[in-house]
């Protein structure tokens, strides 16, 4: 028996597992893929490495600081920017609208100082309306929302916005219209990456002397027996449970789940990411550490550049890009891997980011669990799922088992505050 069995090897699982044994209390990660790392590893082509969509630290945690600042890393100033039709605007565009021709940026202008006052905001897209004005919001976050959440703006509630989006003050928006000398607000002054082995990197200090069990799939839970099947017929009892899968998956495999709660868990969904990675056998393909990509005709709805964010995740002379293409239940991926392949390599022609020949090779893959979609009952489905684990002894941790927005950061404080609730409680 395990006496604290934690389920998937992602960031907070590795940071339960690590501060339970800094505790002295024995802890098993049991991890479904072939090493630890989730959303946070990586994959190398050749000489190339490519982490699992964009990852940068930008976390001012001192918990954190501790653990990651033992990796040696690269420290980036993002000035991240945006594509739309043939044009580059500085990132966020609602105060940096410079490069738009001037009647459409007095018609802009004109909408943000008229924006309705919606008071409490319905969903995001009154949200968005009331902060930008319906010209800026339409022609910009409103598209995007359709890309990277793949469902219009009025299906999204608000409470997931936090301090994503920049909110304006009129001087800034003219100031972003008359002029391309702008300050930076993008709300990250700096951003830390290994410099080498890229983002997975940083979790090694709390790797060191882990028990991971890799190549783990669960498949059944019995909370009143405490076991865990896994696929290959192995079962395994525990004390306490942590869990860092998502919840609709550790539902589904639990035994005697209310159909309450396995309704509440059929409606959560996610978003899942199809990953284009390009290598170039040029060095400057990559002009920017990422980009936004506000053109509908362009599936991806952004992109950033491994070699730039370390020069370890490219040969010499060489750059590389990684596409993230999202789709889910409410709009499925469509086209097949080398179609997708073929379309962001015309992109990455039209855009102007290289010719073809530069290009040493395409490659697609897809990611399961992209993004939490926060959409409108979704906080009362989860809340009904969490009220059901306390009862059978089950602590939820991360992104997907606490279903919520998290960056890497407060992933790794979900696991570790998991961990410190059950020894000092003795149960979830």
């Amino acid at each position: 028996m395990s006496g604290f069995m934690i389920l998937g090897g992602g960031v907070a699982g590795i940071a339960a597992s690590y501060t339970a044994r800094t505790l002295g209390v024995e802890a098993v990660v049991y991890e479904a893929g072939n090493r630890a790392g989730g959303l946070l590893d990586c994959f190398q082509i050749g000489g190339y490495r490519f982490d699992h969509a964009v990852h940068l630290s930008f976390t001012k945690n001192k918990t954190v600081r501790g653990l990651f600042d033992q990796v040696p890393y690269i420290t980036h100033h993002p000035v991240p920017v945006n594509y739309e039709d043939g044009r580059w605007l500085k990132h966020p565009v609602q105060n940096n609208l410079f490069p738009l021709p001037l009647g459409e940026r007095i018609e802009a202008i004109e909408s943000f100082v008229n924006r309705p006052d919606n008071g409490e905001a319905a969903n995001y897209r009154d949200w968005l309306l009331h902060q930008y004005g319906r010209y800026i919001a339409e022609r910009f976050p409103i598209r995007y929302t359709r890309k990277y959440w793949t469902v219009p703006a009025e299906s999204l509630t608000t409470d997931w916005i936090g301090n994503r989006m920049y909110r304006p003050a009129l001087s800034e928006v003219l100031q972003g219209a008359m002029s391309a000398d702008t300050p930076n607000t993008y709300y990250a002054e700096e951003m830390r990456y290994p410099q080498k082995g890229g983002y997975r990197t940083f979790l090694e200090p709390m790797l060191a002397n882990a028990d991971v069990r890799c190549g783990m799939r669960a498949v059944r839970i019995d909370p009143r027996r405490k076991s865990v099947e896994f696929a290959d017929g192995t079962v395994r009892h525990y004390e306490f449970l942590i869990s860092s899968l998502p919840l609709p998956a550790l539902i589904e495999m639990m035994e005697g789940a209310p159909n309450s709660v396995r309704d509440a868990a059929s409606g959560l969904w996610a978003t899942s990411v199809a990953l284009v990675s390009m290598g170039f056998t040029r060095p400057d393909a990559a002009k920017h550490l990422w980009f936004y990509i506000y053109d509908e005709k362009i599936m991806a709805a952004r992109a950033y550049s491994p070699s730039l964010k370390s020069p370890d995740n490219a040969p010499a002379g060489c750059s590389s890009l990684q596409f993230e293409v999202y789709y889910s239940r409410n709009r499925p991926l469509q086209m097949q891997p080398d179609h997708l392949a073929e379309h962001i390599t015309d992109a990455v022609v039209k855009i102007g980011i290289a010719e073809r020949s530069d290009i040493a090779f395409v490659d697609t893959r897809t990611i399961p669990f992209g993004n939490v979609v926060f959409d409108h009952g979704m906080h009362e489905r989860r809340e009904t799922i969490r009220a059901y684990l306390v009862t059978q002894g089950i602590l939820p941790v991360g992104r997907f088992g606490e279903w919520d927005y998290l960056w890497s950061d407060q992933s790794l404080m979900s696991g570790r505050r998991a961990i410190l609730k059950l020894l000092l409680q003795g149960r979830p």
